[in-house]
C-alpha cells in the first residue's frame, strides 16, 4: 500500500515537472511581454510649458496603452522636476537612464538638454537609450549630433529652433513686409541662452537678427534686449513709441507677456502692431488673462485647433480637459511617443541602434505635421513638415491663423490679419 502511494506521488511529481516545463517558459514570456517600456520626462513642472508637456506625454501614453502598448508591452511615464536647475536635470537624467532603465528620455530647455546630452553620451555604451529634446530652441544644440554623430546619435530634437527665423521656407520676413505691412521695426530680444544667435549671430553661418531683417529690406529703428524677469515695460515702450516704429517684434519665451501686453495697451505704443514669439501669449486663454487687452497681438504657435489630422482636435480637447494649454513644445511631447512606437514596430525590436536608424529614415505622422529628421536630427521644416505658425487675437478673443497660407486655408479661410490700429477702430477704442 505504501509502495503504491509512493508511486502515485512520484507520478504526480513527474506530471507537474513536465507540465511546468511546458507552461513555465510561456509564463516567463508572458511576464516579460508585460514589462513596461519606460519613458522619462525631465520638466520644469511649476511652469506652464512644463505642465503642458507633462500633460501631453500623459495623454499620448494613455492612448498608446489603450491601443495595446508598443508590441504588446505597456508604456510607463516617469517624471522628474528639474526646476530649471542644471544639477537637478543631470541627476534626474542619470536616475532615469541608469536606475529606471528608460528607453527614451524627453528633456526640456536648452541648458538642461545640453547638460543631459553630454551625460547621455557617457552613459550610452552601457545604457543604450534615446533622447528627445523640446522647448530647447538654441540653434547650436544639435551641433552635437552634426559634429560628433557617433557620440550623440541617440539625440533628436522634436521642436523648432532659432535658425528657423532665417529659413526662407517659412517666409517669416515676408510676413512682416506683406502681411503686416511693416515699414519700420522695433526689435526687442529677451536676454537668455536660446536667443544668442539672434543677438550675436554665428560668424560665417548666421547674421544677427537685426542684420538679417535689414538685409531683407525691413528697417530696424530701435533695438534692445530685456531681462526675462522684467516687469516694468512702460519705459521701454515709451522709447519704442518715440523711435517712429510701426511694428514691435519682441522675441519672447520666458518674458511675462501678460504684464507686457497690459502695459502696451496703456502705452504710447498701443497702436503699433505687437508681434511676440512665444510664452503664455500662445494660449487661447491669454485673452482673458489680459482682460481683453490682447486685441491685435500676434504670436507664434497659437493655441488654435488646426485640423492637421483627425487626431488634432481630440488631443487639444483632452489637453484643455486636463487644465493645460497648447504650446510649441506640446506637439513634440504628444507625437514623440508615437514616433517611438512607429519606429519600434517598423524594426520589430527595441534595439536602440535599430531604432535610431528607423527614426533617421522614416516619416511619422500622428496628430500634427509629418516628422522627419535631417543629418543633425533636426525636424525637416516647411509644411507638410514642421511649419512656422502665427496667430492673431481679434475681436472677442477670436484667435486666427495668419501664417502660413496653407494652414489659413484649412483653419480660417475667410479671416485675415488686421493691423492693430484698424482693429481698435472697429472695436471703438
Amino acid at each position: 500500500m505504501k509502495r503504491k502511494a509512493l508511486q502515485l506521488v512520484l507520478c504526480l511529481c513527474m506530471i507537474f515537472l513536465i507540465t511546468g516545463m511546458i507552461i513555465l517558459p510561456g509564463f516567463i514570456r508572458e511576464s516579460f511581454a508585460a514589462e513596461p517600456i519606460k519613458i522619462g520626462f525631465i520638466g520644469a513642472l511649476s511652469t506652464p510649458y512644463g505642465a503642458s508637456n507633462k500633460a501631453s506625454l500623459e495623454i499620448s501614453i494613455d492612448e498608446i496603452n489603450k491601443a495595446g502598448g508598443i508590441m504588446g508591452r505597456p508604456v510607463e511615464l516617469i517624471t522628474e522636476d528639474w526646476k530649471r536647475e542644471i544639477p537637478l536635470a543631470v541627476a534626474a537624467y542619470k536616475k532615469l537612464v541608469m536606475k529606471d532603465k528608460c528607453l527614451i528620455v524627453f528633456t526640456e530647455g536648452t541648458e538642461g538638454s545640453t547638460a543631459c546630452a553630454q551625460l547621455g553620451a557617457r552613459l550610452y555604451s552601457t545604457y543604450p537609450h534615446l533622447m528627445f529634446s523640446f522647448w530647447s530652441a538654441h540653434e547650436s544644440l544639435m551641433d552635437l549630433v552634426g559634429n560628433e554623430y557617433n557620440k550623440y546619435k541617440f539625440m533628436f530634437r522634436v521642436y523648432s529652433n532659432t535658425a528657423d527665423s532665417y529659413n526662407p521656407a517659412f517666409g517669416f520676413n515676408d510676413f512682416f513686409k506683406q502681411t503686416v505691412g511693416t515699414k519700420k521695426l522695433a526689435l526687442l530680444i529677451e536676454d537668455i541662452g536660446w536667443t544668442e544667435v539672434y543677438r550675436n549671430g554665428r560668424p560665417g553661418v548666421y547674421p544677427t537678427l537685426k542684420e538679417y531683417l535689414e538685409k531683407d529690406g525691413i528697417q530696424v529703428v530701435y533695438e534692445g534686449k530685456t531681462d526675462i524677469k522684467e516687469k516694468m515695460f512702460l519705459p521701454i515702450l515709451e522709447k519704442v513709441a518715440a523711435s517712429g516704429a510701426d511694428t514691435i517684434y519682441w522675441v519672447t519665451g520666458y518674458t511675462d507677456t501678460v504684464t507686457l501686453v497690459k502695459q502696451w495697451d496703456q502705452s504710447p505704443a498701443k497702436d503699433m502692431d505687437l508681434i511676440l514669439m512665444s510664452g503664455a501669449v500662445s494660449y487661447a486663454a491669454f485673452w482673458k488673462m489680459t482682460g481683453g487687452r490682447a486685441l491685435g497681438v500676434t504670436a507664434m504657435w497659437p493655441e488654435i485647433p488646426i485640423p492637421f489630422t483627425n487626431k488634432s482636435k481630440p488631443f487639444l480637447d483632452e489637453l484643455k480637459a486636463r487644465g493645460s494649454g497648447l504650446l510649441a513644445s506640446t506637439y513634440g511631447a504628444y507625437d514623440g511617443p508615437w514616433i517611438l512606437k512607429a519606429a519600434a514596430e517598423e524594426v520589430g525590436d527595441f534595439d536602440v541602434e535599430k531604432l535610431i536608424k528607423a527614426i533617421e529614415k522614416g516619416e511619422f505622422r500622428h496628430s500634427s505635421w509629418i516628422w522627419a529628421f535631417d543629418k543633425r536630427h533636426e525636424p525637416k521644416k516647411g509644411y507638410p513638415y514642421l511649419p512656422n505658425i502665427m496667430g492673431q487675437f481679434q475681436e472677442d478673443g477670436r484667435y486666427i491663423v495668419v501664417l502660413p497660407q496653407k494652414l489659413i486655408e484649412v483653419t480660417n479661410p475667410k479671416a485675415k490679419y488686421v493691423r492693430v490700429k484698424d482693429l481698435r477702430k472697429r472695436a471703438g477704442q
